[in-house]
């Protein structure tokens, strides 16, 4: 009888798991190159259970955040009924406190009915269908468990993901925008004429991304109360900018936008010191569109605009437009993320003279 307690996978652990994915799925396999992926690279970890691996879990980590998604589960048909898939979530979830997570997230198939008892009986708790979500057409159940005593979740968090590399600011303001008015559109059309109205027109390569004052005066044709803070009320993003003459046109939009901001009569008003500002205003119903620097979310220190959603004593929660373009990487990874306050509060500056921006609507 092989020992039944789950252990942290190895190389040497390979060639089993992709046996055993083969043998457990006929859809949505794992390859050998992914196994080795996630063994080696990622903010990942394997358990298994057995020698060779009779079952296994894997768990991911969202990079700089407090978040954990179990993306696979799989114990060999001839194993199954032995318990053997609640040690492994057990162990997956003990994986995830270790790193912090607060929240630990899955997907299911609705027809499985064996694996949502389970996790029903372990405090999942369904959260969104998923229509057609499976390679083979079957739709799917989102569930969440929360690690850790927390506030409710806020209702109504629609989300809606950037369909290119520059457009993070108007994804974010749409969902701001569908929150307090469910009559937004979520398109890509609506997101594209955001950007035009708000673009920079250049940054450091490709196009440019939204200016805060852009993106103010966007949310204001679009019937908002408005109000700005910034740390300074240069032209943003500019100093990543080598090319003079692009720099003359930064700087031409910028005072354009300024003017226009002013003509407007929306207010501009210095960034706060801490985060308590933000917290008082999300309390009194303003959406916050966040600048920050993806420095702790991808090791790129780039420019990128989030939807703050809410604050609480140990954390910051947001949905972040970039739902990434991994394979396993999911649209459930990037709402109502949690970020400890420490790591927040390092998040919402940019560049070396840490700029930081926030639209706040209402």
């Amino acid at each position: 009888m092989p020992n039944n307690m789950p252990r942290l996978a190895t190389l040497n652990d390979l060639p089993a798991l992709v046996e055993l994915e083969r043998t457990c799925f006929s859809v949505d396999r794992l390859s050998q190159r992914s196994f080795r992926y996630f063994l080696t690279k990622s903010s990942a970890e394997i358990y298994v259970v057995g020698k060779p691996a009779i079952a296994y879990g894997l768990v991911l980590f969202h990079k700089g955040t407090s978040l954990a998604r179990i993306y696979s589960l799989a114990v060999h048909p001839q194993q199954q009924g032995k318990g053997l898939a609640r040690k492994i979530v057990s162990a997956l979830e003990s994986s995830a406190l270790e790193h912090l997570a607060l929240f630990i997230r899955l997907e299911v198939a609705v027809d499985n009915e064996p694996a949502k008892a389970l996790y029903d009986r372990m405090d999942y708790k369904p959260i969104q269908k998923l229509h057609h979500y499976y390679e083979d057409g079957n739709d799917g159940i989102r569930m969440e468990k929360r690690l850790q005593i927390v506030k409710a979740k806020p209702k109504n968090l629609p989300f809606y993901a950037q369909t290119t590399d520059f457009t993070c600011g108007p994804a974010a303001l749409l969902m701001a925008a569908k929150h307090l008015r469910p009559s937004t559109p979520l398109n890509q059309i609506e997101e594209l004429n955001i950007w035009r109205e708000a673009t920079t027109v250049f940054m450091t390569t490709g196009h440019g991304g939204t200016s805060p004052y852009g993106l103010a005066l966007a949310a204001k044709s679009r019937q908002f109360d408005v109000r700005l803070m910034v740390s300074n009320t240069n032209a943003p993003f500019i100093d990543s900018v080598r090319n003079e003459e692009k720099k003359a046109v930064i700087e031409l939009i910028h005072e354009d936008f300024l003017q226009q901001v002013k003509a407007q009569k929306i207010s501009i008003n210095p960034f706060p010191k801490g985060i308590e500002e933000l917290k008082q205003a999300l309390q009194q119903g303003e959406q916050v569109i966040l600048l920050i620097s993806t420095y702790r979310l991808n090791h790129c220190k780039e420019p990128h605009w989030i939807w703050l959603v809410h604050i609480d004593e140990n954390y910051a929660y947001f949905n972040d437009p970039d739902g990434g373009d991994e394979q396993w990487k999911s649209p459930m990874d990037a709402i109502y993320i949690p970020v400890p306050l420490y790591d927040f509060e390092k998040m919402i500056k940019y560049g070396k003279k840490q700029y930081k921006a926030a639209i706040l609507i209402s």
